[in-house]
């Protein structure tokens, strides 16, 4: 006998690896392109917004604290920055310089309860503004963009 038997479990080892779910799973790892860490004052937004995004397949962390969360920022180096405005120590707009003189390329996302602050949000370096309660669909548009 030329070969042991482990000539039968090569070929099934190699058609386990060749199957369906191998080629998903491939998939799976390249769509997760984003970083994305979320500063808001709320938990429980906090926690929706990880939610819904780590079934986007994206790498996601959470602050409730502008401080907490430029700390996680120099660690993480997230490409997206979702930011509330009002926050405990600080509003979220006039932070906005602070987070993008750590990345140029951050994408930053205002969540707010309050419309008016769009414009000056805009103004200030904020490149999308989302108005609580937050549409999901158009989070993932920003996302994917």
């Amino acid at each position: 006998m030329l070969f042991p038997k482990s000539e039968i479990i090569i070929p099934v080892f190699c058609r386990l690896f060749s199957s369906k779910a191998f080629d998903d799973a491939q998939k799976t790892q390249q769509l997760t392109v984003n970083s994305i860490l979320i500063v808001d004052d709320e938990t429980e937004v906090c926690m929706l917004l990880e939610n819904f995004l780590i079934r986007k397949n994206q790498k996601v962390e959470y602050s409730t604290t502008l401080k907490d969360g430029l700390e996680k920022f120099e660690k993480m180096r997230p490409n997206i920055l979702i930011l509330d405005h009002n926050m405990p120590d600080g509003y979220g707009i006039e932070s906005i310089s602070a987070f993008k003189k750590l990345n140029n390329s951050l994408r930053v996302v205002i969540i707010s309860a309050m419309s008016n602050f769009k414009e000056e949000a805009l103004q200030k370096g904020a490149d999308y503004f989302l108005e609580k309660p937050i549409s999901f669909s158009m989070l993932k548009n920003i996302i994917n963009h």
